[in-house]
């Protein structure tokens, strides 16, 4: 199995990976009537997305995708490029309707690397949760501290237990529960 390739995001001029996520409203390929097939053993979903986080809002800059029937429709005025049975919409600015919170972390350390689904919070050196209300940055709460006390607890877990597809489900999940 592969790493997954994460969602980012830009806050402030810094980029941050997706790690967790609990909540409705951030745009995808199927938000526009696509159905998302894998693109390559690092893109089991079939999509990847970059976001924009300011004052403003959180917005849609931009998305990979791979459809089943190799469809890739105008997105909102934007047109993708295909290449490879792959579009990418690139330089759009959508607001979403995210309502709900987002764990997006930066500084990975390359020794906690799982080389399965989407890397855990505690293999980041600085984690933070954004809570959302219709799109809208309403607070940053820094859990960078509580993750470097939990620093490696999900790779020890995951190379000693014993209920493979636990673990995969645990390695693929972005639910906030699973640290």
């Amino acid at each position: 199995m592969t790493a997954q390739i994460p969602d980012n995001f830009i806050y402030r001029g810094e980029e941050y990976a997706l790690v967790g996520k609990e909540g409705d409203g951030l745009l995808t390929p199927l938000d526009y009537g696509m159905r998302p097939v894998m693109i390559h053993t690092a893109c089991y979903r079939g999509f990847y997305c970059a976001y924009l986080v300011t004052e403003d809002g959180l917005y849609l800059t931009n998305m990979t995708v791979r459809t089943a029937d190799d469809v890739y429709p105008v997105v909102d005025g934007y047109q993708p490029s295909v290449r490879d049975f792959t579009a990418i919409y690139r330089d759009m600015r959508i607001l979403t309707n995210f309502t709900g919170k987002l764990r997006l972390a930066r500084d990975f350390i390359e020794e906690l690397y799982i080389h399965m689904g989407f890397q855990k919070p505690s293999a980041f050196r600085t984690v933070l949760d954004f809570q959302f209300s219709e799109g809208k940055l309403q607070n940053i709460t820094d859990l960078s501290a509580y993750y470097a006390e939990m620093r490696g607890k999900f790779k020890e877990q995951y190379e000693r237990d014993p209920n493979f597809p636990q673990r995969i489900n645990d390695a693929f999940s972005l639910d906030l529960d699973v640290d």
